[in-house]
């Protein structure tokens, strides 16, 4: 029994095909994703969604729909996070897709993302024999702390600290290098919103688990550096995330895309904040590196959807 989960995000549309194996663990099926900028602007007063968004919008969840339905998915469910509780008139894309596709938009509460995020990484094996830890889901729009002891999720916490509305707010014409004034506010901002926003339960991790589009990208890139199989190197380095962000920051978007064809050009403009976050936040946990999962929010919710008699 296949259940089918689309997640909108800041930066990404995704999909994921999930079902239960014969054991009862939740196996990834299917997934495809394609750039879907709802993020820009967020960092406005005011931020909106405009009609060519919304067009725009509108295409990339007809083909991720049309892909699902090859799965013949017996549930499903669209959820959304940042961008859509940010922008004032999420409702005008929200009725479109129901217009177009039939389908509803749910819109998630940040401690509602941080709840899936949670419930995703425990349907990692990898994850099991770990007692306790910390995980973050780094988004364009925000980026969701969860703290998980003995299989429960003991604490949630949205930040924001996405790349997107960070690039916009801090690093001017994202098409150029970053300037060394502006790194060094944002790495400023991170540290202070880390230090302000985190509760004192929050203020100390012994592990570090990552899930994220700019954490796959990070581990792809660390990947070849160190001559290894992209699924045999879960755990990034801070040492050598460090030499990424310092080289990436270095160059302009072109050269950035030139250097590092693995990157497309939808991640590359806002990789450099992303990079900065993860070093701030392994600094402020004081950790040597964090360990990446690919199971995330979409995993959580097609979870639920296999083991609750909730229809999408």
């Amino acid at each position: 029994m296949n259940v089918s989960v689309f997640d909108i995000g800041s930066n990404t549309a995704k999909v994921l095909i999930a079902k239960k194996n014969l054991a009862g663990q939740l196996v990834r099926v299917a997934e495809k994703s394609f750039p879907c900028r709802l993020g820009a602007g967020l960092s406005s007063k005011l931020p909106v969604i405009t009609p060519l968004m919304i067009e725009e919008t509108l295409n990339v969840l007809g083909r991720l729909f049309s892909f699902s339905y090859g799965f013949s998915p017996v549930k499903t469910r669209v959820v959304a996070t940042e961008a859509l509780r940010r922008l004032s008139n999420a409702n005008a894309l929200i009725e479109r897709v129901r217009e177009c596709y039939d389908e509803t938009i749910e819109i998630l509460s940040g401690k509602e993302e941080a709840f899936y995020v949670a419930k995703g990484l425990m349907t990692d094996s990898n994850l099991s024999s770990i007692d306790e830890f910390c995980a973050i889901d780094l988004g364009g729009g925000s980026m969701e702390i969860v703290r998980v002891e003995n299989g429960n999720c003991t604490e949630k916490l949205s930040l924001p600290l996405g790349s997107v509305v960070l690039s916009e707010k801090f690093l001017g014409d994202l098409n150029k290098k970053p300037e060394a004034g502006n790194i060094k506010e944002l790495q400023s901002h991170i540290s202070s919103t880390l230090s302000t926003l985190c509760p004192p339960s929050m203020e100390k991790c012994s592990r570090l688990v990552g899930t994220g589009g700019s954490i796959i990208f990070l581990r792809q890139l660390l990947s070849p550096s160190n001559q290894v199989n992209l699924n045999n190197y879960p755990f990034l380095i801070r040492t050598e995330i460090k030499q990424i962000a310092e080289e990436i920051n270095s160059l302009d978007l072109v050269q950035r895309i030139s250097k590092f064809p693995d990157l497309p050009s939808d991640r590359a403009d806002v990789f450099p904040s992303a990079l900065l976050v993860i070093l701030e936040l392994l600094k402020f946990w004081k950790l040597t590196g964090l360990k990446h999962s690919f199971h995330n929010l979409r995993y959580g919710v097609a979870e639920e959807l296999l083991t609750s008699p909730r229809m999408g």
